[in-house]
């Protein structure tokens, strides 16, 4: 029976390891909601572990919750040149082809 360990000596190397994983645990949690844009972050629940955080905001980015929208690209701001067409004043009535002809 000298192969036995104390059982205070494995608690405490059982509990420091429970310690560690869950810092560990409590690290990724900032880690994976550090993705979440600022406006948003009123949105994760604090009163949930990091375990439940982690799951909460997987399902949520699977709804597309946290995702921005696409924004298409701009041509900078310039109008297009717009160039009248050249009418043609053969099929044009008498009256237009008139009308047309006072404002030269």
């Amino acid at each position: 029976m000298s192969d036995e360990t104390p059982s205070g000596t494995q608690t405490d190397t059982s509990g420091d390891e429970l310690a560690a994983i869950k810092a560990q645990l409590a690290d990724t949690a900032k880690t994976v909601l550090a993705g979440v844009p600022d406006h948003l972050r009123g949105l994760i629940p604090v009163s949930l572990s990091p375990a439940d955080q982690i799951a909460w905001f997987n399902q949520a980015k699977a709804t597309g919750a946290f995702d921005k929208p696409v924004v298409l690209p701009t041509d900078g701001g310039a109008k297009p040149a717009i160039t009248p067409r050249a009418t043609d004043t053969t099929s044009m009535p008498v009256y237009a082809r008139l009308a047309a002809g006072y404002s030269k």
